[in-house]
């Protein structure tokens, strides 16, 4: 086996970030009786994925972008005021609880643990809220290790993350494969730290940054293609 670890994201890889995020942006909104048009959540996706570029880019700490988004996105579009930080608190007690998984994640996870693979996740995200997310999906005892951001103190693509990910998983960079949505992140991540990755472009969007993963995939099927030829070589 070519492998023995695969480590894959949470967000928009193994759980829906669109379901996710509309769930939790319909709660907020809700809960306030504010009015929540299609246009405006267009907006609001845009405007935070913004946040999250600038975040993996090293412009914008974590506390920052929390205290930032709904502070800044209701008073420009809304012209309403409020408390930054308690407002995404809010926001992020209803992200907690969804957890749509994303077609053949599990079936994926089942095969791979079969196949004597090791699965593990690594997320820009918060400690208690992905592994909460992980067990109401129905899919948190497929994974060895779980490490967030929050617990290791740096968000990917820091090379850093990963020292802190390797110093707990025992298996080494060249065993390892990352499976990832996030350019920016995950394949970024993994490239600059040395060891391989799958790109899972299923939004089938451009490699803008001209980065080099092993494999690109738009779904989990071929995903497992990739595992029954040990990955090496292309279906």
């Amino acid at each position: 086996m070519r492998y023995q670890q695969l480590i894959f994201d949470v967000d928009d890889t193994l759980i829906s970030l669109a379901s996710t995020e509309s769930f939790a942006l319909q709660s907020l909104f809700n809960a306030h009786n504010w009015r929540l048009s299609n246009n405006l959540r267009r907006q609001y996706h845009a405007y935070n994925q913004s946040l999250w570029r600038k975040l993996e880019q090293g412009e914008l700490t974590y506390q920052e972008l929390s205290e930032q988004c709904f502070r800044v996105f209701l008073k420009e579009n809304l012209d309403i005021d409020v408390d930054g930080q308690k407002t995404m608190d809010e926001y992020r007690s209803y992200f907690g609880e969804a957890h749509q998984l994303l077609p053949g994640v599990e079936d994926t996870l089942r095969f791979a643990k079969s196949e004597g693979y090791k699965l593990a996740v690594l997320s820009n995200g918060e400690q208690f809220m992905q592994t909460h997310r992980l067990k109401l999906a129905g899919i948190y005892d497929y994974f060895d290790l779980i490490v967030t951001s929050e617990e290791a103190g740096y968000q990917k693509p820091d090379e850093r993350i990963f020292d802190y990910f390797f110093s707990r998983s025992g298996i080494s960079p060249d065993k390892t494969l990352f499976f990832g949505d996030g350019l920016q992140s995950d394949i970024l991540g993994a490239e600059r730290y040395g060891f391989g990755s799958v790109w899972y472009n299923h939004h089938h969007r451009k490699n803008t940054l001209n980065l080099h993963p092993l494999f690109e995939v738009e779904n989990y099927p071929q995903f497992v293609k990739l595992m029954q030829a040990d990955f090496k070589k292309k279906y």
